[in-house]
């Protein structure tokens, strides 16, 4: 069973949703239903870390979703989020990861599209020395055979599970950068688990430290790290971005459904500003996945992440793209893709403490949906790029820095 073959057609190019269900971008398989229904039943045994997250999506690589292309793989994180924000999170993490794989031509891992091997981005520290806010922590040195040996310490990394594969940048002493995988558990790599954490615990994250980690030359995946980070950026971002808004609409839905007459009219304005910023920032992402998708197809943005080459009934692409025979989009300016993910994080905070404003006490215990969408969303402004790291782009880049000053 494929993904291609399961997958209804997908909404033309600029149809809203009906609802926040979805993102507008692609049809969920009907094979998906089953697993996002236990993904919602054991998000409350996730949050508390007493079930494994990895067995649904062991069961969306079954059928062949974890590679599924941008559009798609938006759609499912959109999705998960509604229900589980930490499985979407290592769903992110495991897109990303292949996403790398993909802009560098270099074949995943066996068992990573199937969900047997989990796979870990670890690219964080690319993008905040791009920044200009640090400085790559891993240093690597040459070996006569061609290979590199890698040491220093990443101080968080997700998706951290036994068997699995680690994508991280490193830095050479001359000023040269490459980007390398390796495996989790390979001679050198030591993993300081990091437990404790606020509606985390069950992503397997955790302090990674190497030690003259040795790496073949097949596993240096580029050594040109800014074309690299340019074919990326997009995926990168925009499966963060589907993230947050998939958390956000499941709290306004909850916001709007346990509302009351008198908190529908004194939270009217929020209620009502919060839904239409939800809906705007929603065709700001699909314009901007479609876009990516269509660069992606015509070849001016790296391998295409469209699965197939056919279009839907709709005239749009099977990846969510540009109607056929359209010229390709433009690509999608940096500073626009970090902009619709700093507003959707933002967005989720407002709605997840709107929420909690309309639910009262029920939603102050643990064990509450509420509470754990509260949780989850205090995640987001330290989630990398941090909120800080995506105000300082846009400050850099002269363009109005968003306020969350409206709940």
């Amino acid at each position: 069973m494929t993904a291609t073959s399961e997958r209804a057609p997908e909404p033309a190019a600029g149809t809203d949703p009906a609802t926040r269900d979805g993102l507008g971008l692609a049809v969920l398989p009907a094979a998906t239903e089953p697993v996002l229904a236990r993904v919602a039943e054991r998000a409350g045994e996730v949050d508390r870390a007493e079930a494994d997250l990895w067995d649904e999506l062991a069961a969306l690589g079954e059928l062949d979703l974890l590679a599924a292309p941008l559009p798609l793989a938006a759609e499912l994180t959109h999705a998960l989020a509604r229900r589980c924000t930490a499985s979407a999170f290592a769903l992110w993490g495991h897109r990303s990861a292949i996403a790398y794989h993909e802009a560098t031509g270099t074949p995943p891992p066996d068992g990573a599209a199937s969900g047997a091997v989990a796979l870990a981005s670890g690219m964080a520290p690319a993008f905040k020395e791009e920044a200009g806010l640090g400085e790559i922590p891993l240093l690597a040195t040459d070996s006569p055979d061609g290979a590199i040996a890698v040491s220093g310490v990443l101080p968080w990394c997700s998706n951290l599970r036994p068997g699995g594969w680690v994508v991280t940048p490193v830095r050479f002493e001359d000023g040269r950068r490459a980007v390398v995988r390796h495996r989790r558990d390979a001679d050198g790599v030591r993993v300081k688990e990091l437990t404790g954490l606020t509606a985390l615990d069950a992503t397997a994250s955790g302090v990674l430290l190497l030690d003259e980690v040795r790496i073949p030359a097949q596993d240096v995946l580029t050594r040109d790290l800014p074309a690299f980070r340019d074919r990326v950026r997009a995926t990168f971002l925009q499966i963060q971005t589907a993230m947050c808004l998939g958390l956000a609409g499941a709290a306004l839905d909850a916001a709007e459904a346990g509302a009351d007459d008198v908190a529908r009219e004194v939270l009217a304005e929020e209620l009502s500003t919060a839904a239409e910023d939800w809906q705007r920032l929603r065709g700001a992402l699909a314009a901007g996945v479609r876009a990516a998708s269509a660069v992606r197809a015509g070849g001016a943005g790296g391998p295409s992440d469209d699965a197939s080459s056919g279009a839907s009934p709709s005239g749009a692409s099977a990846a969510g793209g540009s109607p056929a025979g359209a010229a390709p989009s433009a690509p999608v300016r940096p500073a626009e893709l970090v902009r619709v993910r700093l507003e959707a994080a933002l967005l989720t905070g407002r709605a997840t403490r709107l929420e909690q404003k309309i639910v009262g006490g029920r939603g102050y215990a643990l064990a509450s949906d509420t509470s754990r969408r509260a949780r989850e969303a205090a995640f987001l402004p330290v989630q990398s790029p941090t909120e800080t790291h995506l105000r300082h782009l846009l400050a850099r880049a002269g363009v109005p820095v968003p306020t969350d000053g409206r709940a």
